[in-house]
């Protein structure tokens, strides 16, 4: 294992355990907390409930509105719809943006595909709509309904902020089937505020963002756990953590990341995500 390697993942371990200490600390007590809630019936457009879909909603106050082909922002609650496309859930009081999605792949997050129910909550302007809830009240939105998405709706919104870069591994190999995630803290803790979609043959990712000041980290699932053995992992920096920021209609290139297999019990092998490294 090369000098390199283990600063990488001995930067990653802290990183973890800072991570989760912080969010230890910043958890409030159940009890404290007075909750009001959302209700409502997702269904597909003429084929009835959106069942095995997922509803989404958004914490206004942690980041931006979620604007579909701009950018797709990572949900802060996601719930699982009944076999009736309903559903009921529990939140501080706030303003909340909605949305709802079935995907083919059976992603629990990422961008949406071509085939995928989706639904968005938009105002009468087309923009994300806005929900108030409040504590102890439950506002049920009625049943709304999720359209498939078609390929023209992707391709006819070309990207116009965003990082890309190449997602690198042993030897400077290209890492198929790597997810890039943008935290705002470089802490990198819980759930990313945006996801790329997977890299291809050749390791290119597109992160779609709105302006701003990002961390980067890259790995190959949509998750915001702690990595598995034999799994990807990396972030953007030599050694510590380093800052991207984009401007507005900056599509910024070069911003490359090398990963490797975390370790676990074993040793590195390739940096395939396929191949687990063999256990001592």
């Amino acid at each position: 294992m090369s000098i390199r390697q283990i600063a990488m993942i001995a930067s990653l371990i802290i990183l973890l355990l800072f991570s989760i200490a912080f969010a230890a600390e910043e958890r409030p007590p159940a009890a404290e907390v007075k909750t009001g809630a959302i209700t409502g019936t997702i269904m597909i457009t003429g084929a009835g409930p959106l069942k095995d879909g997922q509803v989404m909603l958004y914490d206004a106050a942690a980041g931006p509105p979620p604007m579909p082909f701009k950018y797709e922002r990572t949900p802060d609650i996601a719930k699982e719809l009944d076999a009736e496309g309903r559903f009921k859930v529990e939140l501080p009081p706030g303003k909340y943006y909605l949305g709802a999605i079935k995907r083919l792949s059976n992603e629990r997050i990422g961008p949406p595909q071509t085939g995928d129910y989706v639904f968005r909550s938009l105002d009468e302007k087309g923009n994300p709509k806005e929900y108030l809830v409040q504590s102890g009240i439950v506002l049920d939105i009625g049943t709304v309904s999720a359209a498939p998405l078609k390929p023209e709706r992707l391709l006819s919104h070309a990207v116009t902020t965003s990082i890309e870069g190449f997602v690198k591994g042993k030897g400077g190999k290209p890492v198929a089937d790597a997810v890039v995630a943008a935290f705002v803290t470089p802490a990198m803790q819980g759930k990313p505020l945006f996801v790329s979609e997977k890299t291809g043959k050749d390791g290119k990712y597109v992160l779609r963002v709105p302006p701003g000041t990002y961390y980067l980290r890259a790995r190959n699932v949509f998750a915001s756990g702690p990595p598995q053995e034999g799994q990807i992992v990396g972030y953007y920096g030599e050694g510590d953590a380093v800052p991207v920021a984009v401007k507005e209609g900056e599509r910024k290139k070069g911003t490359n990341i090398n990963v490797v297999l975390f370790p676990g019990r074993g040793p590195f092998s390739e940096t395939n995500p396929q191949k687990s490294p063999q256990k001592r």
